[in-house]
């Protein structure tokens, strides 16, 4: 069975704003998970452990 590599991509999250932005730029995100033939994007305001269990699922269903 093959196995495929997995990059992990160390990620810095930054606390929420006080304010809500008016500005309508197009979203970035903060932390791209690519893996196989799939691609997680998270945006701004997820959670730490909605990252951590992604990322847990997916190292589980690697093997």
């Amino acid at each position: 069975m093959p196995t495929n590599k997995v990059s992990i991509v160390p990620v810095h999250l930054e606390p929420t704003p006080s304010k809500p932005s008016t500005d309508r730029a197009p979203l970035k995100p903060i932390c791209v998970i690519q893996a196989n033939q799939l691609k997680v994007s998270f945006y701004h305001g997820v959670k730490n452990h909605v990252i951590q269990t992604v990322m847990q699922e997916l190292m589980k269903n690697d093997s």
